[in-house]
């Protein structure tokens, strides 16, 4: 007898709803249902209940328990008259699966000349079963689990977007939008070929430092009205997301995002936004104190918008006015790097502000991309068409020849903080509806702007966005399986008797659960102190940036005296 069906006929002994599956344990006269010598040649004899006690003292007899009554209640939940037709149909596909695997085993035995039923006793033992009924019961029991969870998310979408509190025997149940807490993001990306860790002696080509330029030149005119999606269109280096007009789609607690763009923005929106609306929830990012503590003594970064526009006139500066090399050709002495490891080469989130590189104001006239905001206490920097704020981070994964350097230019869409904005709510935001369908958001009588219908496209990019949203809450719980436990052994008035084999359970679900709880908080912590330990690293290396003065003189090197012997941008053969 399998595992799985010995598992099944050991939970006989408990009182639930349905054990329609299950057989009964073969024992001998005496009542054993296994006799075995032991190792002192002593005959050692097991009851049922043997078995059970040990079962249900086990750690791996109780999540054999729990797993049995799942089954039990899944298989219960399918034989509801009205899932009759579904039944049905999942019993015909299971039937169609094992002529599949025989085909299989036939092809097996003429490709390897063996006999047919040796090859199908293989196939049999790698799904654990003995025979082809119960190859077919395995397979019916997977499309039934499928399509109980799909008939649970139909049932249950909102509460596993939203949440819901206790309810009787059901536990508080964090939905997606708290457990993840979702952001839209999209960005530029500008690649660059130097080292993620050159901290202060990063070096960029001629052509990276004039893309950088250019980027941040068009955001700040916008010339044409063109938009961060136009620029990220036909600029942004990141393929995939420029074809999508610079959209990342969702990110979450979850996604594995490089710390410098996640936990940047997660720094901008808990320690930097004044908005009250982002300040009131700040708390829901879990920021650790020493981090917290950490990021608002750096502050904010803020890069001169002159910075840019220096960095674009001596781009293809690399010899004085002479025409000499200046410090024997020294590439970390070109004015490009030395621009751009002040300004640009920074790890920690920054913003870029209308002042030119001493600090004097610029004249944002012809500048529309600058506004004041209201989350920066009414300071202008750059934004987007729409007035949200542009952030800006030096980040990348592995080199430029195995991932991707650069600096990114990120847009919040959608904050998970802020729960109501232009009149949609998060919930609405990652509606699963597309637009004209009667559920659709609805603002003012118009379609809603949520995360499906962002941009103005075709029906079959928005069910392609609903889908990515269904997923997401589909996918976010990972104990998705217990919560469906809890709420049909609620709904089918599921009683376990044995008030050890009841605790054991309840206890293996919450202990899990607070196990998995416990080991993302901490990877999340600890990536939290990754990116600060990182920032502080950065900060102690910037201590040997080249002096600025270095290169407003680069041109006139051979007369200036920071080039002279002693002088400050001297350097020794």
């Amino acid at each position: 007898m399998k595992k799985g069906k010995l598992t099944l006929g050991l939970v006989i002994g408990l009182s639930v709803v349905a054990l329609s599956s299950c057989d009964a344990l073969t024992r001998n006269n005496q009542g054993y249902v296994l006799t075995m010598t032991g190792p002192d040649g002593t005959i050692i004899n097991y009851t049922a209940d043997e078995f059970y006690s040990q079962f249900k003292t086990s750690a791996n007899g109780v999540k054999q328990f729990y797993d049995a009554i799942t089954e039990v209640i899944i298989r219960n939940e399918i034989e509801k008259p009205e899932n009759a037709a579904v039944k049905a149909e999942i019993m015909e596909k299971a039937a169609n699966k094992v002529s599949g695997v025989k085909e299989t085993a036939e092809d097996n035995a003429d490709t390897n000349n063996t006999d047919y039923d040796d090859e199908l006793d293989t196939l049999l033992e790698s799904y654990s079963v003995e025979d082809l009924t119960e190859l077919k019961d395995y397979f019916a029991y997977q499309l039934m689990q499928t399509e109980v969870e799909d008939q649970f998310y139909e049932d249950n979408k909102r509460e596993l977007l939203v949440g819901a509190d206790a309810s009787g025997s059901i536990p508080a149940y964090q939905g997606y939008l708290e457990n993840k807490l979702p952001y839209h993001v999209r960005h530029i990306l500008v690649k660059v070929s130097s080292d993620a860790n050159a901290f202060y002696d990063a070096t960029v080509t001629e052509q990276e430092a004039k893309n950088l330029s250019s980027v941040i030149k068009r955001l700040a005119i916008r010339k044409n009205n063109e938009t961060f999606g136009d620029i990220a269109r036909e600029a942004s280096e990141d393929t995939g997301s420029a074809e999508q007009f610079g959209d990342l789609g969702i990110m979450t607690k979850s996604t594995s995002y490089v710390n410098e763009f996640k936990l940047g923005v997660y720094a901008y929106d808990a320690i930097y936004n004044e908005d009250p609306s982002v300040a009131a929830n700040a708390s829901k990012l879990s920021v650790p104190t020493e981090a917290s503590n950490y990021l608002n003594a750096l502050g904010i970064g803020e890069i001169p918008y002159g910075a840019a526009l220096k960095l674009e006139a001596v781009s293809s500066l690399v010899k004085d006015s002479l025409g000499n090399q200046v410090n024997n050709g020294k590439s970390l002495y070109y004015p490009r790097n030395i621009y751009f490891n002040k300004y640009f080469n920074k790890h920690n989130i920054s913003v870029i502000v209308p002042e030119d590189t001493d600090g004097s104001a610029i004249s944002t006239v012809g500048l529309g991309g600058f506004q004041a905001v209201a989350e920066l206490g009414g300071q202008k920097v750059l934004t987007d068409e729409d007035g949200k704020v542009i952030l800006v981070v030096r980040a990348g994964s592995g080199s430029s020849d195995s991932g991707y350097q650069g600096v990114h230019f990120i847009v919040v869409e959608r904050s998970a903080l802020v729960d109501t904005k232009n009149g949609v709510s998060l919930e609405d935001y990652y509606t699963t509806e597309i637009p004209d369908s009667a559920d659709f958001p609805q603002v003012g009588g118009q379609d809603a702007i949520t995360y499906v219908n962002f941009m103005n496209t075709t029906t079959k990019v928005y069910k392609e966005r609903s889908q990515t949203v269904e997923d997401e809450i589909k996918g976010f719980d990972s104990m998705l399986d217990a919560h469906i436990y809890e709420k049909l052994a609620n709904s089918q008035q599921v009683v376990i008797h044995d008030a050890v084999v009841r605790e054991a359970v309840e206890n293996y679900i919450s202990v899990t659960r607070a196990g998995i709880a416990f080991d993302a908080a901490w990877n999340y912590e600890q990536s939290w102190k990754t990116y600060t330990e990182y920032l502080a690293l950065q900060e102690q290396m910037r201590n040997r940036l080249i002096a600025e003065t270095c290169a407003v003189n680069f041109a006139n090197a051979a007369a200036a005296a920071e080039y002279q012997v002693g002088g400050i941008c001297y350097e020794k053969d």
